[in-house]
């Protein structure tokens, strides 16, 4: 692998924010509300959210919505996924 496969995956990676599952509420790094949340509420689901671009379309997602190829080093949405082309230069799928 290439040196510095890191620091492109960490330009990659946009932005880090935090999701409560259970208020349906996003959270900035920063917001008083995480520690809140991580204190007096421990029973709510509080994950933390990447906001990356997509290394074949440039379109901007979240992690949920991307997958990461270590062989390619750059995450992809669905979007992009979903076509078959595409899918196999991501996975290096011999055509089928």
């Amino acid at each position: 692998m290439a040196e510095g496969w890191v620091d492109e995956r960490d330009k990659a990676i946009l932005d880090t924010i935090y999701y409560c599952e259970s208020c349906n509420m996003v959270l900035e790094p920063g917001d008083t509300d995480i520690e809140r949340h991580r204190k007096d509420l421990p029973n709510h689901k509080l994950r933390k959210v990447l906001i990356v671009r997509c290394g074949h379309c440039g379109n901007i997602v979240t992690d949920s919505y991307a997958q990461y190829s270590s062989q390619l080093n750059s995450f992809w949405c669905k979007n992009c996924l979903s076509d078959k082309t595409n899918h196999r230069e991501f996975y290096g799928d011999p055509g089928r």
